[in-house]
């Protein structure tokens, strides 16, 4: 549930080299941006050779700052295959109470939100909740606070229901958060073009989880997910469009005078 501080960089750099697979790449964590109360938040880090953002969705499990793994990568959509991710298998959830909205409680609990593939989508909208600074630092605030609970809320398998630590160390409240999450999916919010931004970060030394522990992909680091928001058409490229159009006015123009009768 936290990000821990370790050394010895080289040793994780050899390691590394010897453990990746063929299809892994690696990701190297750097900087913890900010941790929130009960644990979690995100880090910056490299995910072969690019810098991101990652953020934590798994609870139960630590990532170390700094560090060098293997990981595989699973990007979000309507033909995700979740196999490489930790909780792609997990099809039994602690139940969520969502006091004053049965509905939303009951969708999550016994509807379309048990299934895995719908509550990624729904800590991949969580994730685009946070207040974060154009330098990727967040304010440890109520509003965060709740939107980090909030995901590890929805990823805790039933398995994880009783033996485990609490699942809300900061006594956030998260009914609204969750609602929110909720209405968000079955109000057609799910599209390829928004999940397409978002990639689960998963260890590739994990191992397939049994019954026991709810299918949830054991051992290595703290899955995270990595939202890289599409880019928005430069200035200049708007520019350039204006310039076609002033064009194209001109060029209209200037053929409607030649077409124009001679007095």
């Amino acid at each position: 549930m936290k990000i821990n501080h370790i050394y010895g960089t080289a040793l994780g750099f050899l390691l590394f080299t010897f453990s990746a697979s063929a299809s892994s790449v690696p990701l190297v964590v750097g900087t913890y941006n900010f941790q929130l109360d009960g644990g979690g938040g995100g880090a910056e880090a490299t995910l072969n050779g690019t810098a991101v953002q990652i953020f934590c969705d798994n609870f139960a499990d630590d990532i170390y700052v700094p560090s060098t793994d293997s990981a595989d990568v699973t990007t979000l959509g309507s033909s995700e295959n979740l196999s490489a991710t930790r909780f792609g298998d997990v099809s039994s959830w602690t139940s969520i109470s969502l006091p004053g909205f049965s509905a939303d409680q009951s969708w999550l609990d016994s509807g379309a939100g048990t299934s895995a593939a719908v509550r990624y989508d729904l800590v991949a909208y969580l994730v685009s909740q946070y207040n974060i600074a154009q330098n990727g630092n967040a304010t440890v605030n109520a509003a965060n606070n709740e939107i980090q609970e909030a995901i590890w809320t929805l990823m805790d398998p039933a398995a994880y229901g009783s033996g485990t630590p609490l699942i809300n160390p900061s006594g956030s409240v998260v009914t609204a958060d969750l609602v929110a999450a909720v209405n968000w999916y079955t109000g057609g919010g799910a599209t390829n073009a928004f999940l397409s931004q978002f990639e689960v970060v998963s260890d590739s030394t994990m191992t397939a989880g049994t019954s026991a522990d709810g299918y949830v992909g054991v051992g290595g680091f703290q899955e995270q997910i990595v939202f890289t928001p599409a880019p928005e058409p430069r200035g200049s490229i708007w520019m350039l469009i204006g310039l076609f159009g002033v064009a194209g006015f001109l060029v209209q123009r200037a053929r409607a005078r030649k077409l124009a009768p001679v007095a």
